[in-house]
This record gives C-alpha cells, sequence and structure tokens, in this order.
C-alpha cells in the first residue's frame, strides 16, 4: 500500500532595504495542496496589480478529484490572466506582466510550474537541486554555450527575463509531473532571494536538522534582509510528511 503524505507550510514577503513598493504576491493553500510566488514586472507599470491578479487567479481554482483536472483549470487561469494583462497594457509597448512559479501536490505525485524567473528548489536526502529552469536571456546564452557559469552572477543583462505572464499575446508555461515522497522539502522564491543566497548557503539552510517551517522561513528571509536586499524577497517553504496512521 502506497505511503499517504500530508504536507505543511509557511510564506514571507518583504520588500526589501531598496525598492519602495512590493511587487510580489504569494499563494499558500495547504488544503488545495496549491503554492505559488509570483515577481511582478514593470514597475511603475503596476507589476504588484499583475502579481495580485495571478495570485488571485490561482485562489479560484475548484479542488477536484483528479490532478489532471485541476491541471487544466491551472492552465486556463493562467491563459485567462495573460490576456487580460496584455489587455490591461494597452499595447505600445508597454508591459504588465508577473512571473509565477509553483506546486501542486497530490497523494505520490507533484506538478511544478513555471514562467520567467522565480524558482522551485527540492531539497530530498540531503541534496539540493532547482526544479525550475530559468526564462532569462542570460540562462538561454549559457545553454547556447556562449556565456560560461562563472559569467551568470555578473552579467549586465542578468535580469532581462524572456518569459512572463502578461508579457505577450501567446503564453507557455512549463509544467513538469515528479514523484513525492515523505521528508521532501520544497522552496518556492522569487528571485530577490536566490540574488542573496547561493545555492551552497541554501542547501546548508535547509538542512540544519531540528528546525521548524517558521524557523527555516525567518532564516532564509533574515539571511536577505541582512544583505542588500534590493529586489523584493518573498518565499514559500512547504515540507512533505508521511501520515501516522491509527490502527
Amino acid at each position: 500500500m502506497p505511503e499517504q503524505l500530508s504536507w505543511r507550510s509557511v510564506g514571507l514577503t518583504e520588500t526589501g532595504l531598496v525598492r519602495k513598493i512590493n511587487e510580489d504576491a504569494l499563494y499558500v493553500s495547504d488544503p488545495k495542496a496549491h503554492w505559488a510566488v509570483a515577481d511582478g514586472m514593470g514597475g511603475h507599470h503596476a507589476g504588484d496589480l499583475a502579481s495580485q491578479l495571478v495570485v488571485e487567479r490561482l485562489d479560484r481554482l475548484p479542488l477536484d478529484a483528479s490532478l489532471s483536472r485541476r491541471v487544466d483549470h491551472l492552465e486556463d487561469a493562467l491563459i485567462q490572466a495573460n490576456q487580460e494583462l496584455v489587455h490591461m497594457a494597452g499595447g505600445g509597448g508597454k508591459v504588465i506582466g508577473t512571473t509565477v512559479a509553483g506546486l501542486m501536490f497530490d497523494q505520490g505525485r507533484y506538478l511544478v510550474y513555471w514562467c520567467g524567473d522565480s524558482r522551485v528548489y527540492l531539497f530530498r536526502n540531503g541534496c539540493l537541486n532547482q526544479e525550475t529552469v530559468d526564462h532569462t536571456l542570460v540562462q538561454e546564452l549559457l545553454e547556447q554555450g556562449r556565456i560560461n557559469p562563472t559569467d551568470v552572477e555578473n552579467h549586465p543583462e542578468r535580469n532581462v527575463i524572456t518569459r512572463a505572464v502578461g508579457a505577450a499575446p501567446s503564453l507557455y508555461v512549463d509544467m513538469d509531473l515528479r514523484p513525492l515522497q515523505a521528508g521532501d522539502l520544497f522552496l518556492i522564491c522569487s528571485d530577490g532571494l536566490d540574488k542573496e543566497i547561493s545555492e551552497l548557503e541554501l542547501t546548508q539552510i535547509l538542512g540544519i536538522e531540528g528546525q521548524s517551517l517558521d524557523q527555516i522561513a525567518g532564516r532564509l528571509m533574515s539571511t536577505c534582509l541582512n544583505r542588500t536586499a534590493k529586489d523584493n524577497i518573498t518565499l514559500v517553504v512547504i515540507s512533505v510528511e508521511e501520515t501516522v496512521g491509527i490502527e
């Protein structure tokens, strides 16, 4: 008989030390087994409105019995949000957009989805893996072999993203279905976090034994805020556990 899984989560968002407004938004729903982070783009072109709109659409999704039906509803909601944001921008080169990265669980599987450079990480058996691949110009240059991994951090076009909800009339969101297991620890974050904390540091922080989810989230956030925190910082931490049955 397959193991029965349960999950808990904690989400935090902060404006940071430089920006005047928080253009990030987060969605956290343990009952629906759905979590996401959205990072608005456009600055004075209402990036905060874009991220909030996406989160509101996610919150309206019904909880169906099958994951496949939930995925269909998710795709429809993001396409609708994309159309609304494109219409809102009104053309002329103006963009009101947002990244999105999220997770959906059911028993034994998880769906990871993303558009832009917000990320999902999985900490499993002491190892950290980035579950998403950034939709950025720098990532494309890296995959084409035109720059080296050591060039990424200081590349002048590091912040140029190539895909976002609201950025173009057509939307394509990457999705993948993968096996879920007890002991998994997920982190969803905006790029305000991964610009401040290296993967080595993430591995060390997530690997501290005996800490609560609140402590993990707080440690991640305080680490960012004790540094430059030039961008908004948003994170969601989700732990997966085996449900203890009653004989």
